[in-house]
């Protein structure tokens, strides 16, 4: 059969560039040329987390195997390690000298 569309979602303010599923299949990762990332549930009545501390766009978002991790990559030259929960905390490395 023809593809469809099972659901979209809003949040970000700019193009997003990369998305990542959770391991589990419940959550979806984007990450945006608006600096941020956006941790998106299936669940219709689960809202979407906002996590923000680049201070450049990012370009990559991907899940641990386990899911109970979430890196990132930004033109800011960092990469973070995020816990995907409500307080969506975050260690980061600053090793890159260029984009």
């Amino acid at each position: 059969s023809d593809p469809c569309l099972e659901r979209s979602f809003r949040g970000h303010k700019n193009g997003v560039v990369a998305a990542s599923f959770a391991p589990s299949m419940k959550q979806l990762a984007t990450c945006s040329l608006d600096h941020t990332l956006m941790l998106w549930s299936f669940r219709p009545q689960l809202r979407a987390f906002r996590y923000v501390s680049h201070t450049q766009p990012v370009h990559s978002v991907e899940f641990a195997p386990s899911g109970a991790l979430l890196a990132s990559g930004s033109a800011d030259k960092t990469i973070r390690v995020w816990k995907p929960t409500v307080k969506g905390e975050s260690s980061f490395v600053k090793a890159h000298t260029a984009a």
